[in-house]
This record gives C-alpha cells, sequence and structure tokens, in this order.
C-alpha cells in the first residue's frame, strides 16, 4: 500500500524524492487528525461500528443454548457452534481472526447483558487512534536557506538506459505472490513421492519399475523372494565330484572308516566326467548370422543409394552402348544404286 503511495515520488532524485514523501505524510496526518475530531463520535471507529452493527442484525436468527462458566452452544440456519465468551472464541473463527465480535457472539452477549463494544480490542477504539495519527510533522525550510556544510556535494547517479519499460511494481517475495489458491510458495527442499511406487526422491515418469512395467505388488512379491533366496545357503559344488561335499568327518574317526564309507558310495555316484576344455566351447560357439540392412538404418539408406547409382549407371553405358554400335552400322552401309562388295 505504501509503495503505491509513493509511486510518483519514488522516480524523483533524492532529496526531491524525501520533500515528497515529507509533504505527502505531513498533509495525511493533518487529514486524520481533522476526520477523528469532526466525524468520529463514540469509543469504537466508524468502520467498526458498521461491522458490529451487521453482525448484530445476523445474531437476531440464533438460538443461544448456555453451558456454563461462559460457554454456549449457538445454533444458526441449521448449524450448532460453540462459543466461548471468556477466551473470545467462535467455531466459526470470524472472532478468533479479526477481534471483532461474530452474529454468534453478540448473541450470547445479549444473553449476558454485556455490550458488544466493551470486548473490542484496544485497537479500534477511537483514541488509539487518535494516538497513531496525533503526531505532527513540521514543514522544511526553503533549499536556499539551508545551513552550508564542508561535506561533499551530491551529484546525480550515472543514468544507464536499459531495454524495454522499466517497471513499476516492486519485486515481490516468492510467498507473497498471490494465486487463485492462494500464496504461490517454492518446492525447494521438498521430497517428492512417485505415485507408481511410492518411494521417494523421484517422480512417475522417472520411475525405473514403471519403464519396465513392472507393478508395485509385484515389485515387493519379487523383493521378497529376492530377501528368501539370499538367506539360504547354497551347496558347494566340487568341480572333479559335481556333488555337494560331505560334512567333515568327527575327528575319532580313523583314516580306515573314511575308505570304507567312500568304497561303500560305489561307482554309481560317479557318473559326472570332467567339465569340458575352454577351447572347445570356444570352438563351438554358434556364428550369429549377418542381418541384410534394412533402409530403417543409415547403412541400410546408404547401400540402397549406392545400389541405384550401380543400375543406373549400367543402364547408361548400354544406351552409349547401343548408340555407337547403330552410328557404325549406318557408316558401312552401302548407298542406293551401288553394289555391295
Amino acid at each position: 500500500m505504501f509503495n503505491k503511495y509513493i509511486l510518483e515520488a519514488r522516480e524523483l532524485p533524492i532529496l526531491s524524492m524525501l520533500e515528497r514523501i515529507k509533504s505527502q505524510l505531513m498533509t495525511r496526518f493533518y487529514n486524520k487528525q481533522v476526520e477523528v475530531a469532526e466525524k468520529f463520535s463514540g469509543p469504537v471507529c466508524p468502520k467498526i461500528r458498521k461491522k458490529l452493527l451487521k453482525n448484530a442484525d445476523y445474531a437476531n436468527v440464533c438460538y443461544v443454548l448456555p453451558a456454563g462458566h461462559g460457554i454456549f452452544q449457538v445454533q444458526s440456519k441449521g448449524g450448532d457452534y460453540i462459543v466461548d465468551v471468556l477466551k473470545k472464541k467462535c467455531d466459526c473463527r470470524r472472532w478468533d481472526l479479526t477481534g471483532i465480535p461474530c452474529n454468534h457472539a453478540i448473541a450470547c452477549l445479549r444473553h449476558e447483558r454485556i455490550p458488544a463494544e466493551d470486548l473490542l480490542p484496544a485497537c479500534y477504539s477511537t483514541q488509539t487512534y487518535s494516538s497513531v495519527y496525533g503526531f505532527t510533522i513540521m514543514p522544511c525550510k526553503d533549499k536556499s536557506m539551508w545551513e552550508q556544510t564542508n561535506g561533499p556535494e551530491i551529484q546525480l547517479p550515472i543514468y544507464e538506459k536499459k531495454v524495454g519499460r522499466p517497471p513499476k511494481s516492486r519485486r515481490k517475495q516468492p510467498h507473497e505472490i498471490q494465486t487463485s489458491q492462494g500464496p504461490k510458495l517454492s518446492r525447494h527442499g521438498i521430497a517428492i513421492t512417485c505415485s507408481w511406487c511410492g518411494k521417494e526422491n523421484h517422480n512417475r515418469a522417472g520411475c525405473s519399475l514403471r519403464k519396465l512395467g513392472i507393478k508395485p505388488t509385484q515389485a515387493t512379491h519379487v523383493e521378497e523372494q529376492q530377501l528368501e533366496d539370499d538367506g539360504e545357503e547354497e551347496p558347494v559344488i566340487t568341480q572333479e565330484m559335481g556333488r555337494p561335499q560331505p560334512a567333515a568327518l568327527d575327528p575319532d574317526e580313523t583314516m580306515l572308516s573314511q575308505m570304507l564309507h567312500e568304497a561303500s558310495s560305489g561307482p554309481s555316484d560317479m557318473q559326472h566326467g570332467p567339465l569340458p576344455d575352454s577351447v572347445f566351447i570356444g570352438e563351438n560357439q554358434p556364428v550369429a548370422r549377418p542381418v541384410a540392412p534394412t533402409t530403417a538404418s543409415k547403412a541400410g539408406k546408404a547401400a540402397l543409394k549406392r545400389k541405384v547409382a550401380a543400375v543406373k549407371k549400367r543402364k547408361t553405358a548400354g544406351n552409349t552402348t547401343g548408340a555407337a554400335k547403330t552410328t557404325k552400322k549406318s557408316k558401312t552401309k552401302p548407298k542406293s544404286g551401288e553394289k555391295e562388295t
């Protein structure tokens, strides 16, 4: 509000700007003092009195049920509201936010024979209003009558013309930008949550599970299965035997009992031979078939262009050879009336 009030003055040089703002404030304070003396009557300011009278009219349709200790239940337009006169609170929250008793509070005050003006804050009183604007700003002398000092001379700032129209409004903070849903706040520092998997630090567009086509329920099942697999110990497979290693023998067991145990196993368990050599595996790898180039790739397009150019070249060469043969025959053909040799 004050920025709009000094909109014309702030474009002037520094001394002229201060003089203009001082003159505006001096006139404003004088007008407010005259307004208090002539237009104000009573202990409450006129605008606050109008709001009280409006709420008093709405209080005529309120039905009050006292509960004791300054607490009332008010029925108004099909709804119930709890009013605490001692704490100056109401469920509609109008009294809490503005300090002016709402229609439910005025109905309760009427029940207790209490004037609504007695519960108004002191800032809405005429005495406070007059004390705020009671200070008088004195006028200053002309510049020619100012006292000369040895201070540095104030020069005009270097003016630099910028591109475009200069702004008129003040740069607002992010919390001051108003939208249809209220003030616009920055989302800096807020941890985003994915709506697909429910995890933090990424959104739906960057979710790896959604790109793979895995639903959140399936992902949970896969994670549980992986945890179960990690908890189980896999048996150790030897390269020679191809079977789990036997458990460690007791220290009391002799070498003879160990030999008898291996002999009792029989040759039936020795079915797996040695693993094939790595050279044999490398030689028997399947050979990848060459993929024919298509026009969908750059190599395919280049091959097609070369093929078309070769066909055109062959056609041109064929036409040139045919024309040369026809010319040679026409030269060797005898004229009419002469005998052929």
